[in-house]
């Protein structure tokens, strides 16, 4: 029989360590299971605040070797010019194992060191210039590459079946864009999905660039996604597509004709 037990915390009820067992499994067993079948990466949360000094990590959730890590505290370093790309990274510590707990600690570490160990994963990147302040908001879909003073997160891995893939966020900005003109059945379907705010997996992804681009894409890493949904956005802009009209320019037509 498969019981499914919920522990009552009531004033004056002794707690048993059968209901504190029960909270346990279902605290740290209940999540992983969820997302068994996840690569690593980014699971939820983990934006990102910028001062003149200072990157901060905003809380969230990561998964890293099947175990899910909770950021419930904002963690900030310092950031300076030197306009050569600097990664910044979350380093796992090795867990330790006291009489009460397993614990293991996560910290983020600014390196110019491009290159990740087995215990890192990259968060962002960014190239700052002289006397600039960098920045986390974006004009477009384009502008999430742009060199300088700009926050990039495309190569920040997030969780998925199969495989991580690129930011929710970054599909997002693609659809709200591309989904102001006129769009095939393809475009169409795969802005749906990216406006739900879904993961999308790097098949799903791969597929759609693909089809559009009739090409098979040698490499399927976010940095390739990206660049090819750039052309696929400008396609859809720039090629013989017009713009979807506004309802007073439509009845501005009305009338003309």
């Amino acid at each position: 029989m498969n019981e499914q037990k919920y522990p009552q915390f009531e004033r004056l009820h002794i707690l048993r360590a059968e209901a504190l067992c029960s909270l346990r499994e279902r605290a740290f067993d209940v999540f992983p299971l969820y997302l068994r079948d996840c690569s690593d990466g980014i699971v939820s949360g983990c934006d990102f605040v910028t001062t003149k000094t200072l990157v901060t990590l905003q809380p969230g959730l990561i998964l890293h070797e099947n175990f899910l890590y909770f950021i419930q505290e904002p963690m900030s370093v310092e950031y300076w010019p030197t306009e050569e790309y600097a990664l910044l990274k979350l380093i796992f510590e090795p867990p330790t194992l006291t009489e009460n707990f397993l614990q293991r600690n996560v910290r983020i570490n600014l390196s110019a060191e491009m290159k990740l160990a087995a215990n890192e994963m990259e968060l962002c990147r960014f190239k700052l210039k002289r006397g600039a302040i960098l920045r986390t908001k974006y004009t477009d879909f384009f502008d999430m590459a742009t060199e300088f003073d700009t926050v990039n997160l495309i190569n920040a891995p997030h969780a998925a079946v199969g495989g991580s893939t690129l930011a929710p966020e970054i599909l997002r900005t693609f659809a709200a864009e591309a989904k102001n003109f006129a769009l095939n059945s393809e475009d169409f379907s795969f802005c749906l999905a990216a406006l739900s705010g879904k993961i999308l997996n790097t098949d799903q992804i791969a597929f759609y660039v693909e089809r559009k681009l009739k090409i098979e894409l040698p490499d399927r890493d976010n940095q390739t996604l990206y660049e090819n949904l750039c052309k696929i956005l400008s396609d859809i802009k720039n090629g013989n597509r017009r713009e979807l009209l506004s309802p007073r320019r439509r009845r501005r037509e009305i009338m003309v004709e």
